[in-house]
């Protein structure tokens, strides 16, 4: 996975937690360098007929085990795709694919090959990110959390792939806005999930330097992203808690008070617009 920090001699990076693939390899085809990527499968879940996500996971090549094992066990990605299948009908499948990934590898949505690539070396990573956090919570707890809206992101991008959702702005934020959407539907458990995304993306920002930051990127920089899910958590909190268990959110820092008092309305048009987007594609499973 691409690191935060600075690599001297290197022009500027996109930050680690903002890039995505548009195409890596056609559907179904391995040439002989990827020989490793596409070595043996374990299938976790038998793609639907006709349209909808199915998940499989693929032997790890360079370790791995670990991260495998944590996804396999938790069954995240059987989750999200369970929860889509159940919303939405789509016409083409998407798999949801575990894998190990090459150098500097993170999680994409290949439109080319209707795939998601979760790869095990970013969970990894965020797991010792978390895990080097004194007093933030449990570090698989949180790193359940990050690989969850990961995954709802990367649907995000693969439902206006699939569907061709009309949508204005840039499109990495509305897939952004669509794992806010989602996660905050799913209650406490959501909500935390989306929490630990946002400390994951400060996370990043803290490490960045600032000369290895692209600035022509897609993708608003990490601290903005963190900013926004929390504006997003506060603006959907009912009126009575927000002075209680959502006060810390608005620390002046992460999430300004001028902010704040726009998240209310943020929140409703993020879920008042995914709603129009998707009616005409809602499941009736």
């Amino acid at each position: 996975m691409l690191s935060m920090l600075h690599h001297a001699g290197a022009g500027p990076r996109t930050p680690a937690r903002a890039r995505r693939a548009r195409a890596l390899v056609t559907a179904g085809v391995c040439t002989a360098a990827l020989a490793v990527a596409c070595g043996p499968r374990s299938q976790a879940a038998a793609p639907p007929t006709g349209g909808g996500l199915s998940v499989s996971y693929e032997a790890p090549s360079r370790g791995g085990e670990d991260e495998r094992a944590f996804l396999r066990g938790r069954r995240l990605p059987e989750q999200v795709a369970a929860d889509l299948n159940r919303t939405v009908r789509l016409p083409q499948p998407v798999r949801i694919v575990g894998r190990s990934c090459e150098k500097d590898g993170i999680p994409e949505y290949d439109p080319e090959a209707g795939r998601i690539t979760l790869c095990y070396g970013f969970i990894g990573e965020v797991r010792s990110m978390f895990a080097a956090e004194r007093g933030g919570g449990d570090p698989d707890e949180r790193t359940a959390g990050v690989v969850t809206e990961t995954l709802y992101h990367e649907a995000g991008h693969a439902l206006i792939d699939k569907l061709a959702l009309p949508f204005t702005g840039h499109e990495e934020d509305v897939a952004d806005q669509f794992a806010a959407y989602r996660l905050l539907s799913r209650g406490e458990t959501g909500r935390a999930a989306l929490l630990a995304a946002a400390d994951n993306y400060d996370q990043y920002a803290r490490e960045a330097d600032p000369s290895d930051v692209d600035p022509s990127d897609e993708h608003a920089p990490d601290a903005v992203r963190s900013a926004s899910y929390r504006c997003y958590l506060y603006g959907s909190a009912p009126r009575q808690k927000r002075g209680k268990e959502y006060r810390s959110l608005v620390d002046g820092k992460r999430l300004s008070k001028e902010r704040a008092g726009l998240c209310e309305e943020e929140y409703v048009s993020l879920r008042r617009g995914w709603q129009r987007l998707l009616a005409p594609h809602m499941s009736d499973r």
